[in-house]
Formats: structure tokens, C-alpha cells, sequence
């Protein structure tokens, strides 16, 4: 099927930073001038660039996260899924050879995967055709069950946030992302459960990015269906020049993208809150199921990750004067920290 793309995102050596609501057909960050000073070499670049695909979602029964992350000297793919009514999460998680990772440099016609004995993820991007199907299996260990799924997230008639952000004069991140209907199935041990479409949600996380030495951010994704429609939430503070300019916020009820301004994120008392400067967005998130994870390798690297689920709730009010109500709704927020 047709559907409107951007060619690519550097161009002559320059990064091009903005919004745009196509996909784009080569995410050719690699092809960027980096140094003003002298000719990096794409392998060496290529060790700074950080790429990753992330994907969230679930409905009122289960939320997961599903990830493939490549930091070049260090990767790791998770499946982490959270059984709502049952107050129980689900931590499936391999440290990886960044070499066995592959991310691919567009999602309009790829696949992204990684594979061993006991772990399993394959992500079919085709976007060309309107969804991205997802296919996954950890077997259980240390008393986990068996899990294994299949989910497909459906774009149409959805509207794509895909930013270019700008770290420094031309250096910075990409990341493509949406909030669309779902349908698909999880086995969790001997629970079967289907995820059906007009109940369901699908997030999407495009990711890679020149980031500083050290790479910090903070964000939250939340979503619920009420009356059929898909109701998402994005919030980033990341490094970005100009947070109010070049952010990945936004909004989505029905398919349509309803952008917002920069945040901050405030810690106190196991709640965190975030807010605007124009008194649009009055959230706070109540982690509930932890997820830490500290690695040290000296001078070569160090992470310092929090990737709590929870609930989210307040209020976020849009250009149009419409204010959005999230009543204690399933979110997965993350402060991160990792110098690499």
C-alpha cells in the first residue's frame, strides 16, 4: 500500500531536527558529521549511535514491555509482562553480544530479532502495510512460568509522532512513535489470554540516538480504551536543546496525535509527578512494581536504571481546551542514567 514517507534524516552530512508525521524510509543517522573537527569513521560512530526498539501495551487484564536494546558495548532484550488483576509482574531478561543485535534502519519494511535456546523475540515491521507484528517466548526459570505471545498493533487511520531532536549542533536522537488498537494472544504458564482489538493497545518506540557521554531521561507511556477509542500518553524529558521545541509529547485519542509542551519530572516520596510550564499537565505516577538495574564496568560503562510500572493519574489539557482525565491507568515510566 502507498502511504506518504520522508526519504531520509541526514542529508549531505546535517541532521535535519523537527517534527514530522511521516515515517521515514532510512533513519541514516550513521551518515551524520558528528565532529566539526575531523572525519569520524562509521565504525566508530557507529559505537556511539544507541538504537533500540521498544514496544508497550496490553488492556485492562495485562501490560507488557517487549525490547530490543543495543548501547554497542553493552544490549540486552527484555519481555516483562505485569498480570493486572492478579498484582503480579514477569521479568524476562538476557544481557546480549551487541553483535547479535540488528536494528534495523526503518520500520516501514524490516525485521528486528534476537533468538537462543530459552529466548525469543521477532518483530516484523510493516508499516508499509499498516502494523507491526510481534512474536515472543522465555522460558521460565527461577520460578517464572513459560510465557509466549503474538501481538500485531494496527496503524491505520493513526497519526505518527516522528521527531529528530536536537543534543548539539548536529548531534542528536530520532524516535518514531504511535498509540494504536491491538489484537493478539499471550500464554502465561497455563493461562491463556486474548488481547482483543477493540479493547486493546499497542505502543511504539523507534529509537536511535548520538547521545552524550552520559545519557539521561525520564518518561512515562500510559493507555486505556473507553468507548472503543484508544486513549495514549507520551511524556519525555530528555537532553534535547529545547525541551519546549523538540520533545516527544504528545497525546492520542482515536488515532489522532495531539502534541503537548516539554515537562519535568519531580521525585518525592515514592510519587512522581510531572508538570509544564503553562499549567497544562498536572500528572503523577505511583510506581508499584520495580525494576532496577545497576551495571558498573568502570570505565567503560555504567547503568543506572529505574523501570518501574504503575499508575498514572491527573489531568492533561490539549490546544483545543480539551482536557484528558487519567484515572489510576496502567503506565510504564523509566529514569535512566547510563554512561557508555
Amino acid at each position: 500500500m502507498s502511504i506518504s514517507t520522508k526519504e531520509q534524516l541526514v542529508n549531505d552530512g546535517k541532521i535535519e531536527f523537527g517534527f514530522f508525521q511521516e515515517p521515514i524510509e532510512n533513519v541514516n543517522l550513521i551518515d551524520a558529521r558528528i565532529s566539526s573537527l575531523v572525519k569520524i569513521p562509521k565504525f566508530l560512530k557507529n559505537l556511539r549511535l544507541k538504537e533500540f526498539q521498544a514496544f508497550q501495551g496490553g488492556d485492562e487484564n495485562y501490560f507488557y514491555n517487549i525490547a530490543l536494546f543495543n548501547a554497542k558495548l553493552m544490549g540486552f532484550a527484555q519481555i516483562r509482562i505485569l498480570d493486572i488483576k492478579n498484582k503480579k509482574q514477569y521479568l524476562y531478561e538476557k544481557q546480549v553480544n551487541p553483535l547479535q543485535l540488528r536494528i534495523p534502519n526503518n520500520i516501514l519494511n524490516s525485521t528486528n530479532a534476537y533468538k537462543s535456546k530459552d529466548f525469543s523475540v521477532h518483530i516484523e515491521n510493516r508499516l508499509r502495510d499498516e502494523y507491526i507484528k510481534i512474536s515472543f517466548s522465555a522460558k521460565g526459570e527461577k520460578g517464572l512460568p513459560d510465557v509466549e505471545g503474538s501481538i500485531t498493533g494496527d496503524f491505520k487511520n493513526c497519526d505518527h509522532m516522528v521527531v529528530s531532536v536536537p543534543f548539539a549542533e548536529n548531534r542528536g536522537m530520532y524516535a518514531h512513535k504511535s498509540i494504536i488498537p491491538m489484537s493478539g494472544f499471550l500464554n502465561l504458564g497455563s493461562d491463556r489470554h486474548r488481547f482483543e482489538k477493540d479493547q486493546s493497545f499497542f505502543m511504539t518506540d523507534d529509537h536511535k540516538g548520538f547521545y552524550p557521554y552520559v545519557m539521561k531521561w525520564d518518561w512515562i507511556t500510559a493507555a486505556f480504551v473507553k468507548n472503543g477509542k484508544v486513549y495514549g500518553l507520551n511524556l519525555t524529558k530528555n537532553q534535547s536543546i529545547d525541551n519546549e521545541r523538540h520533545n516527544e509529547n504528545g497525546v492520542w485519542i482515536d488515532g489522532k496525535l495531539h502534541r503537548l509542551p516539554g515537562i519535568h519530572f519531580y521525585r518525592s516520596d515514592n510519587v512522581w509527578r510531572i508538570k509544564d510550564q503553562n499549567d497544562r499537565i498536572h500528572l503523577t505516577f505511583q510506581p508499584m512494581y520495580p525494576n532496577v538495574v545497576k551495571i558498573n564496568l568502570g570505565p567503560l560503562g555504567k547503568s543506572d536504571y529505574e523501570g518501574p510500572f504503575g499508575t498514572v493519574s491527573g489531568t492533561v489539557k490539549l490546544d483545543n481546551g480539551e482536557v484528558v482525565s487519567f484515572k489510576k491507568v496502567c503506565a510504564f515510566a523509566e529514569k535512566q542514567y547510563i554512561r557508555v
